[in-house]
């Protein structure tokens, strides 16, 4: 099948998670921060709503056995991605553990984590399920772990509640700092290239955070591809965030039009 032809959401292994098309820049990106920020193949990793392993793929074959520890509700990307992404023999080999729970546990393998990343999840959450998230990633955090996840910042916030998806929600970055200081957690953000979210990363430890002078390495720069150039061209950059906060300032209606304009376009090209 020719996954370029779909969308997000589509009922795809490869589409559900997120654009088909960036399924290996999604995973490897994720890859590159956590071992930037000191994840080593003796650590453990929660991947939660680890989806069809887009980055798990990865992580299971660089951890050592038993340190990959997923949580997904929707067992069959999962089951897709064992049967057309690791095989099966991968899967027995470093024997990952996964978890199916909609509810948000992190509890249920009753172990401590070194790292816990929950990648495009609190884009699609409201603020209920953020704070029972970050409190339950708290308590199953070994005391210099770390928490790398992400949030579609915002000039408001999101005011509902429970599970949005294929849709996203944007929250304030104050509301953010305030959803870390609620759970107990010392927070930072990021520049850690995302083409849609922004990184932040959470510590039961102040000490554990990256320090000031540690940020301008943390930028994820992707060279030699344009689709990425604002990675690293600051002009670039800026233009995509103004884009970002001017969608959200547009009503709906107007939103919508503007989709099937450039819909249309396309179409007549």
């Amino acid at each position: 099948m020719d996954v370029s032809k779909l969308k997000a959401g589509d009922n795809h292994y490869m589409a559900y998670v997120g654009p088909p098309t960036q399924y290996d820049f999604m995973g490897a990106t994720q890859f590159r921060l956590l071992s930037t920020l000191g994840l080593r193949a003796n650590h453990s990793l929660l991947d939660f709503g680890c989806g069809s392993l887009r980055a798990g793929r990865l992580f299971l074959t660089y951890l050592d056995e038993g340190a990959y520890f997923g949580i997904e509700p929707n067992k069959w990307l999962i089951e897709d991605a064992i049967k057309n992404q690791i095989g099966k023999d991968l899967a027995t080999l470093k024997k990952p553990h996964f978890d199916h729970n909609g509810d948000f546990k992190t509890d249920v393998f009753s172990q401590q984590f070194d790292f816990i990343i929950a990648q495009s999840i609190f884009s699609h959450t409201g603020s209920d399920l953020i704070t029972t998230a970050l409190s339950n990633f708290k308590e199953s955090l070994k005391p210099n772990g770390l928490i790398a996840a992400t949030f579609i910042e915002g000039i408001t916030d999101f005011d509902g509640r429970g599970w949005v998806y294929p849709g996203c929600v944007n929250y304030r970055s104050s509301t953010i700092r305030r959803f870390a200081e609620e759970a107990g957690c010392f927070v930072i953000r990021i520049p850690w290239y995302h083409p849609r979210q922004t990184w932040y990363v959470f510590s039961k430890e102040k000490h554990r955070l990256p320090n000031k002078a540690m940020l301008r390495h943390l930028s994820g720069a992707v060279l030699f591809e344009q689709e990425f150039d604002e990675s690293w061209k600051r002009s670039k950059k800026i233009m995509h965030l103004f884009k970002s906060y001017l969608k959200q300032l547009l009503p709906r209606p107007i939103k919508n039009g503007l989709k099937k304009l450039m819909a249309n376009r396309v179409n007549n090209r």
